[in-house]
């Protein structure tokens, strides 16, 4: 049986604030050893329920925060920013399962640490087929679409509640509870990783019964940005159309297209963002 686990880092326990999450923040180090500590935890917990391989994808920033040394040795690690499908690239129809670590809510979720979809400064909103969607449920559909359903999630209570939306099967981990976007009470580490080792077996036991959840056979992707330039720079994309002032709006054939789509139009609007104003 084969596990797919999509690790970021805001979801973790005992990450609180910016400075936690950005290579040059006082707190960052630190944070690698307690992602790798949940990786593993979750990492044990699999194999214990029957998985016979187990991917761990990296996917937080430049995806390089596993503290490689420390990592189980049972687990196989995709590390590096230069690949295809992002927070899932090498997910594929051979897996199980898929294992959503250290997640957190989308952007304007309120008591949610370090909300926000894929990146804080541009994005407001991202809709597949008019339904809002966070990083989860982004990933999510992807890997639905592979036949691949989402069978555990990890992170703050709101994250919680946005996987249970998405997919009310999904079994859940809540590592810390929010009480405002930078201050999370976290819940003593051993404890976490005991919880964590606990429902990775149980998901992964029960994965075969899990079925994903759909996806449409034609979909639309709307992003609406933090500013109007930024849409200004997307509209550069061709097939793209303006729904309003900061909306922009795409069509595909299916998720894989719309990975790929959606990881252009972001670039393209990067590229005419200003921090000034």
């Amino acid at each position: 049986m084969k596990i797919f686990i999509s690790a970021d880092l805001e979801g973790i326990n005992g990450v609180a604030a910016p400075e936690d999450v950005e290579e040059t923040g006082s707190g960052y180090q630190q944070a690698r050893v307690f992602m790798t500590e949940e990786v593993n935890a979750v990492v044990s917990g699999a194999f214990a329920g029957g998985a016979t391989e187990v991917v761990v994808c990296d996917s937080h920033n430049v995806a390089a925060n596993i503290k490689v040394e420390q990592l189980d040795d049972r687990a196989q690690l995709l590390r590096g920013d230069t690949r295809a499908n992002s927070m899932v690239h090498g997910l594929d129809e051979s897996f199980d399962g898929l294992i959503l670590l250290g997640y957190h809510a989308k952007f304007g979720t309120q008591n949610a640490i370090l909300d926000h979809t894929f990146s804080p400064s541009m994005i407001r909103d991202l809709r597949v087929n008019g339904v809002s969607v966070g990083e989860l449920g982004f990933n999510a559909l992807f890997a639905a679409e592979k036949g691949v359903p989402l069978i555990m999630a990890t992170g703050d209570q709101s994250l919680e509640k946005e996987a249970k939306d998405f997919y009310q099967e999904v079994e859940t981990v809540v590592v810390k509870y929010a009480e405002g976007r930078f201050c999370a009470r976290c819940l003593p580490r051993i404890k976490t990783q005991d919880m964590l080792v606990e429902t990775a077996e149980k998901a992964v036991r029960q994965a075969k019964e899990k079925k994903p959840v759909a996806v449409p056979d034609s979909l639309e992707m709307e992003i609406t940005f933090q500013q109007v330039n930024l849409a200004d720079g997307a509209m550069r994309v061709t097939g793209t159309r303006r729904a309003d002032a900061m909306t922009v709006a795409v069509k595909a054939a299916d998720m894989e297209q719309l990975m790929a789509v959606r990881q252009v139009l972001f670039n393209a609007a990067a590229g005419f963002y200003n921090p000034l104003f």
